[in-house]
C-alpha cells in the first residue's frame, strides 16, 4: 500500500504511529505530494486535494486521518489495537479529536499569520487561540485519567497537537495577549506535561517520518 503525504510530517505523524504499533511500517510505500503545487499528484486520488491519502493494495484510496488510522490499526500483526472497543472507545476518539482540533488551530493561527500584518483579522487568531488553550486545559483536567489507560488513538492526537504547538508556537510568536512573549504551554498543567514526556519517549511516537522514508 501506498502512503501518499506532505513534506510538513505532522500531517502522516499519527498514521505512522498506528503502523508501527501494528507491526506493519515495512508495507507502507511513501509518495509525496504537495497540494498547493498546480500539478499535484493528490488530485489522482483524492477529490478534495488534501493528503494524506491512503491507497491499499487493491488501489482503493482512503483519506481523513483517522479513517487510514482506522485502516492501518484493522491490519495490525502485534495483537495490539489502538482503537479501543465498547465504552473505552468514545472518551479515546473524543480524545482524538481534542488533539485534532488543537492542531488545526495552532496551524489556522500560522497560516493566519502568513499575511502582512495590517490584513490579518485578528478576531479570528484570537479565537483559534482560545481553542488552543481551551484543549490544554481539558487535557490538564483529564490527564490523570488518560494517563492510566491503554496507549490509544487519543494518545496518539494530543501528543501529535501537543508536539505542534512546541514545534510553532504561534501564541509566543504572535504576541496577542499579555503574557503570550513567553507563552508555554507546560505552565500551570503540570499533570499534562508529565505524560507527554512519558509518552514521547514511547519508540513508535518517537519514529519519524524521515526514518520510513529513508528505507522506501
Amino acid at each position: 500500500m501506498k502512503l501518499v503525504f506532505t513534506p510538513n510530517p505532522k500531517y502522516i505523524h499519527k498514521a505512522l504511529v498506528v503502523a508501527h504499533e501494528g507491526g506493519i511500517l515495512d508495507r507502507v510505500e511513501f509518495e509525496r505530494s504537495v497540494p498547493f503545487d498546480e500539478d499535484t499528484s493528490i488530485w489522482r486520488f483524492n477529490p478534495l486535494g488534501k493528503v494524506p491519502c491512503l491507497i491499499t493494495d487493491d488501489g482503493a484510496p482512503l483519506f481523513g486521518g483517522l479513517v487510514i488510522c482506522e485502516y492501518l490499526d484493522s491490519l495490525s500483526t502485534t495483537g495490539k489495537s489502538v482503537f479501543p472497543t465498547g465504552h473505552a472507545r468514545w472518551p479515546a476518539l473524543r480524545q482524538a479529536m481534542l488533539g485534532e482540533g488543537m492542531f488545526d488551530a495552532t496551524t489556522n493561527m500560522r497560516v493566519e499569520g502568513w499575511r502582512p500584518e495590517s490584513e490579518r483579522h485578528a478576531d479570528y487568531m484570537l479565537r483559534e487561540r482560545r481553542k488552543v488553550i481551551n484543549a490544554l486545559d481539558m487535557m490538564e483536567r483529564e490527564a490523570a485519567q488518560f494517563a492510566d489507560a491503554p496507549f490509544h488513538i487519543g494518545h496518539i492526537c494530543m501528543a501529535g497537537g501537543i508536539s505542534y504547538l512546541e514545534l510553532r508556537n504561534p501564541i509566543q510568536e504572535h504576541d496577542m495577549v499579555s503574557g503570550d512573549a513567553t507563552f508555554d504551554w507546560r505552565a500551570g498543567r503540570a499533570g499534562l506535561a508529565a505524560w507527554y514526556d512519558k509518552a514521547v519517549s514511547r519508540p513508535s511516537l518517537a519514529y519519524r517520518y524521515e526514518h520510513a522514508v529513508s528505507k522506501s
